[in-house]
């Protein structure tokens, strides 16, 4: 037992006296002072970018290597540049770029990785695209943020017109992807190219309507397009719905396009509702040969395959023409409708989301306007839940809860108003006439003081994006 013992002791004595040989000499590398950078840089086309770091590595070294990097997520690809200044001349879009400047230390081998944006504008990034209609002719004009008008930009930098009878300029962008606008949908109803995709960088043409069709149909008559958050479009032509396509990435050649229009008989009028996201997809349209309401699902017809709820009034057989429909929200929808020459008010809520296939009716009543509406009347909903509408030279705003119709006190020195726009969250009102457009101030306590007025434009006023 003793003898045991002693080898134990003596195993411990031998492995207290063993020394550690690893090494332990651990150096704190510190990392480069970088100054002079920012987290971001604007950018415009055709214009120098020049970014110059000042770069001090730590105990006075100077040997290092620096490399750029801007990713180009709509061409797969990257622009790389070496060296310790980025200094280019900027031909990327009006976009938003994730970029990487990476600094290598030579002596030791590290690398270092700061990230940064750049803020791609051209000169049409800011401003008012504006289209008119002169000679029946459409015309596409730019007001810069300054108020300098830009008329017929359109013809001067492609060298071509526009079609007759201007209808919209609707603009592409995708919510999803980037979230800038990327081109805009120059729409008129008839001409060679009725309607035509533009760059929202430079307004050169990028296609004419046909050649956004996989196969497109021998008559193109565009009744209504609607942008969609996905960046595609929803256009009625020749009364008939098609859906641009949303199964390729958002920078492929055929993204966006149309192929055949939603099977189904029907005739739709240009004015519809819908819901559009990355989980609901439905649209309410008007027959208005058949005179009712009809539901799209997913780019499938459903025609009345709905339940209606209550019968205030009957949307599959409503014997009616519709003159304007609007939504506010899924509860709160309206539709203005021509009943053998009395105007209507009906309003309704809709529960088409997770497959129900709900329609309320809410109310029908005579609409306390009627006598102020025309064959030209221009309307355009407030995110308040109020109306405006045209009726000459004068615009009124109609509230649907206290049926309240005011005048707006703006003057238009006699012309007829000809377009109207809410903005800024229903705080300003855009007006056009023929040749002039007009900011009015709607906000509360506000009935369309002139806040400013713009001259110079070809023609009378059909729609415009303010950017």
């Amino acid at each position: 037992m003793k003898q045991v013992l002693l080898s134990i002791g003596l195993l411990l004595v031998l492995t207290a006296c063993y020394k550690d040989k690893g090494n332990y000499d651990y150096v704190d590398i510190k990392p480069p002072v970088l100054s002079n950078f920012d987290s971001s840089y604007v950018a415009y086309a055709g214009d120098s970018l020049i970014i110059s770091p000042v770069v001090k590595l730590p105990d006075g070294r100077t040997d290092m290597t620096c490399t750029w990097k801007i990713s180009i997520p709509e061409e797969a690809r990257s622009a790389d540049y070496e060296g310790p200044s980025l200094r280019i001349v900027y031909g990327l879009g009006a976009s938003r770029y994730s970029a990487l400047f990476t600094i290598m230390d030579n002596t030791t081998g590290m690398k270092y990785f700061y990230n940064f944006t750049i803020i791609g504008k051209t000169a049409f990034t800011s401003g008012t695209v504006v289209l008119s209609e002169d000679g029946g002719v459409g015309k596409l004009s730019f007001i810069k943020p300054d108020g300098s008008v830009q008329p017929d930009i359109y013809e001067g930098i492609n060298h071509e017109s526009l079609g007759t009878g201007a209808l919209q300029v609707v603009p592409v962008q995708n919510l999803y992807y980037m979230n800038v606008i990327t081109a805009y949908w120059v729409v008129c109803a008839g001409g060679t190219h009725p309607a035509i995709e533009v760059d929202a960088n430079n307004m050169k043409r990028l296609k004419y309507i046909n050649e956004n069709f996989y196969d497109a149909p021998t008559v193109i008559r565009p009744n209504y397009f609607q942008n969609i958050v996905n960046g595609t479009t929803t256009a009625i032509i020749n009364n008939q719905m098609y859906i641009g396509s949303a199964e390729t990435a958002p920078f492929a050649t055929y993204y966006g396009f149309y192929g055949v229009a939603v099977a189904g008989t029907y005739n739709l009028h240009p004015s519809f509702v819908f819901t559009v996201s990355q989980s609901d997809n439905y649209y309410l349209g008007f027959d208005a040969v058949k005179r009712n309401f009809i539901r799209f699902t997913g780019g499938t017809y459903f025609g009345t395959d709905y339940v209606q709820v209550d019968s205030v009034f009957n949307p599959k057989d409503l014997k009616m023409d519709l003159i304007k429909m609007a939504k506010f929200s899924e509860n709160d929808m309206y539709a203005f409708c021509d009943s053998a020459g009395k105007v209507l008010e009906l309003k309704f809520a809709l529960d088409f989301s997770n497959g129900n296939t709900r329609f309320q009716t809410i109310y029908k009543k005579e609409f306390p306007a009627a006598n102020l509406l025309t064959a030209d009347t221009r309307w355009q909903t407030s995110p308040i839940g109020v109306f405006f509408f045209t009726s000459g030279d004068k615009i009124y705003r109609y509230n649907p809860l206290n049926r309240e119709v005011k005048a707006l006190t703006s003057d238009f020195g006699g012309k007829a108003v000809t377009m109207i726009k809410v903005i800024e969250d229903g705080n300003k009102l855009i007006a056009g006439t023929e040749g002039s457009i007009y900011t009015l101030d709607i906000s509360t306590g506000k009935y369309g003081d002139i806040l400013q007025k713009t001259d110079g434009i070809p023609g009378k006023i059909i729609d415009i994006v303010v950017r």
